[in-house]
């Protein structure tokens, strides 16, 4: 498979946003995904110009296509950007039909290649969290030199009553190996 990271622009969003839209109208573990308060689904149009509005306000927002298919298969964003500390927290998604094929490996690839070397951005620093339970993501994070920097603990309350840690790591530019 061929992948191609592509950043979002007002111009272009109209094209994607509608899939990623129904990502998340489609996701049935919504919880397990972030410890932020989950909500009621904006409408679509709502949604879009939520996005647009923070495209131009700074927000990036990247999504990964599989060139063959021409398939979106997978996001990732880039938010919290300190540009005085150099740093800045991310986040991605993989729907369920591209797990356990490589994507989630070659969308935080591309996806560091990109920040790493944006002028602009002039990132030191690149953190990001999740559930201590949630083992792939972990995996994936530690394949690249990501370093466990702690935890909040009980953090992350599910609907079952249940409860588990949040985890944080980070990695430094001089420690990027892609």
């Amino acid at each position: 498979m061929t992948f191609k990271l592509l950043k979002l622009t007002e111009a272009n969003a109209p094209t994607y946003l509608p899939v990623i839209f129904q990502w998340a109208a489609d996701e049935t573990e919504k919880e397990y995904h972030t410890c932020r308060p989950i909500r009621e689904m904006d409408s679509y149009e709502a949604y879009r110009e939520k996005v647009t509005s923070g495209l131009n306000h700074g927000k990036l927002h990247y999504i990964m296509i599989d060139v063959e298919e021409n398939e979106v298969v997978g996001k990732i964003s880039l938010f919290d950007y300190n540009p005085r500390n150099r740093s800045a927290e991310f986040g991605y998604y993989v729907p369920t039909l591209h797990r356990g094929k490589g994507v989630g490996r070659r969308l935080v690839h591309l996806f560091l290649k990109e920040v790493f070397h944006d002028q602009y951005l002039n990132l030191n620093k690149i953190y990001a969290t999740t559930a201590a339970y949630n083992k792939p993501s972990i995996k994936l994070l530690e394949r690249f030199n990501f370093k466990f920097e702690g935890a909040y603990r009980e953090h992350y309350w599910f609907s079952d009553g249940t409860v588990c840690d949040q985890y944080h790591y980070s990695l430094l530019k001089k420690e990027l190996s892609v």
